[in-house]
């Protein structure tokens, strides 16, 4: 059958299921007729954003995420904002971050042991759609309660509790364990990746080198960022798979609990640009990085 015998509807519908932002634009481009109906506003923004659902869903539990602020409790439904490119834009970014989540899950979840190794597979789309749903929920944690407003010493405080607990209790228990999971990623990516410990970087080194000697670089050879507490740290100038870590036990455990305050895109920056070298860090809780 021809393109041009098909009617309009039926275009539209063909338009409509597909799986990405990508296809559609892509679909677009193959014919006139195609990008005409594309072009048109009362069809443009319902495709993208249900093209967008398919790739970066739910969407209903990202866009609290873009329309957060302090002026109302994150507990509290929000009326959905109107479809908009500028909204689309938002979710993009956002929806990126989560699907890049689900694609490091299972060389997390899945490390360690030789069994381990063996039992990697890659997420089902089911899954992966939970693994984004744990995503925007921890993101939308953070921003709410790891803030100025939320300090260290207020956390035991009666409202306190209470509106961090109003926030959990509006998801179901199995969601709540697809949160702890998700968090647990955190952890590992945190222990293992950016933030290691003085013990890991030596097991490395003696997995790599042997008994050979351990070379201890000092404090001068790493490029630190400018955070509240001085403890992002970059790697150092002239590398080494035997630099310093991030200290051990109590020391290294506050390390790893003050990076946990950092929202799922935050810390998916950091993991591309201290393990692959990817971008460049700008930004994190207001502060300029050097």
């Amino acid at each position: 059958m021809l393109l041009q015998s098909i009617p309009n509807e039926t275009l539209i519908q063909i338009l409509h299921s597909l799986s990405s932002i990508q296809d559609v634009l892509s679909l677009s481009l193959t014919s006139h007729r195609l990008h005409d109906l594309l072009s048109r506003p009362a069809q443009r923004l319902p495709i993208l954003f249900d093209a967008a659902e398919r790739q970066f869903g739910p969407l209903s539990s990202a866009i609290p995420i873009v329309t957060h602020n302090s002026t109302q409790p994150p507990h509290i439904p929000r009326p959905a904002p109107p479809q908009s490119l500028s909204l689309l834009k938002q979710l993009l970014h956002i929806g990126e971050t989560a699907n890049a989540w689900a694609d490091l899950y299972p060389f997390i979840h899945w490390r360690g042991t030789e069994d381990d190794c063996t039992s990697r597979r890659l997420l089902t789309e089911q899954e992966r759609y939970r693994v984004r749903r744990a995503c925007y929920r921890t993101w939308l944690y953070d921003l709410a309660f790891h803030n100025p407003a939320f300090g260290r010493y207020t956390r035991l405080q009666p409202p306190m509790v209470r509106s961090r607990a109003a926030l959990l209790r509006a998801w179901p228990t199995h969601q709540l364990g697809e949160l702890l999971d998700f968090q647990a990623m955190m952890r590992t990516v945190v222990e293992v990746y950016v933030c290691p410990s003085n013990g890991t970087i030596i097991q490395r080194h003696k997995e790599r080198y042997g008994e050979m000697p351990v070379v201890s670089l000092h404090r001068q050879g790493h490029r630190l960022l400018c955070c509240p507490n001085n403890f992002v740290r970059t790697r150092p100038a002239r590398y080494s798979e035997a630099w310093e870590g991030w200290g051990d036990d109590v020391s290294h455990y506050y390390v790893v609990e003050d990076m946990l305050k950092l929202h799922p895109g935050q810390m998916m920056e950091l993991y591309d640009f201290v393990v692959n070298g990817k971008g460049k860090l700008g930004m994190i809780d207001g502060v300029a990085m050097e």
